[in-house]
């Protein structure tokens, strides 16, 4: 994870404005992933590439338990977690922690900047308790969120953005070849929403650390070819998820 160690260790800061400015934009798709985890109040679960702890905001606003502990591989981006809970530095293909130690697992909108993406699903699966259940949401492949994030995202910040995006039937076959069993796994056209386009330019701003030459008519200009729309509310944004989950046997 050493990509997603220099991406996030430079502009996690930024990150962490764009999702503290606009704490609902991304409710639909934290949603989605915890609804594979089954949770329950007494529920221990890891949060995985949990970032400034955002996930588990989530599960506390929806009146689920806020993840027991958070992990990152980067460590300034963890420091500006607002969560509940232990945190520390770890990568998702060496979690520093016991088989079994967690009811449940989630990592969300991280696998596309892992290197070695099957070590990440063994990780997930050892550290879950026999019966629990491991999750992850990420973009889907060929869909309209990972030509923005490899396209636009991509020549607009310092960084370049060249994402990993994988099929549904790929992230079931690693979830198989880790042991994992009871495999659930769906494609959802979620929305990122705001009350205004305006408010959509500002977040992708600062979430992907846009660059100053990227003017705010250019990024709106990539949102509306992205499909953004005025909808019911406000504005909304579609993003394609992968979401996949299985029990530890």
């Amino acid at each position: 994870m050493f990509e997603y160690q220099t991406l996030f260790d430079a502009r996690g800061d930024l990150y962490s404005r764009a999702n503290r400015r606009y704490p609902e934009a991304r409710a639909a798709e934290a949603a989605a992933l915890l609804s594979h985890l089954a949770l329950q109040p007494s529920s221990r679960w890891l949060d995985v590439a949990a970032g400034g702890g955002y996930l588990s905001e989530r599960a506390a606003a929806l009146g689920l338990p806020p993840a027991r502990v958070s992990c990152d591989a980067s460590l300034p981006f963890l420091r500006s977690s607002g969560g509940s809970g232990r945190v520390g530095a770890a990568t998702p293909r060496d979690l520093p922690f016991g088989d079994g130690r967690f009811d449940a697992v989630a990592c969300l909108a991280a696998l596309h900047h892992a290197e070695d993406p099957e070590a990440v699903f063994r990780e997930l699966l050892r550290v879950t308790a026999p019966g629990g259940r491991a999750a992850l949401g990420d973009v889907a492949e060929d869909s309209e969120a990972s030509r923005f994030l490899n396209g636009f995202v991509d020549r607009h910040t310092s960084q370049g953005h060249h994402g990993r995006f994988y099929s549904l039937s790929t992230l079931m076959e690693f979830l198989r070849s880790a042991g994992g069993v009871s495999i659930h796994a769906e494609r959802r056209r979620l929305a990122w929403m705001f009350e205004s386009a305006r408010d959509a330019v500002l977040f992708c701003r600062d979430l992907f650390g846009l660059e100053p030459s990227a003017s705010d008519a250019a990024i709106r200009r990539a949102l509306d070819a992205l499909g953004g729309s005025e909808a019911p509310g406000g504005y909304a944004i579609p993003w394609t998820m992968h979401h996949v989950s299985a029990a530890r046997a």
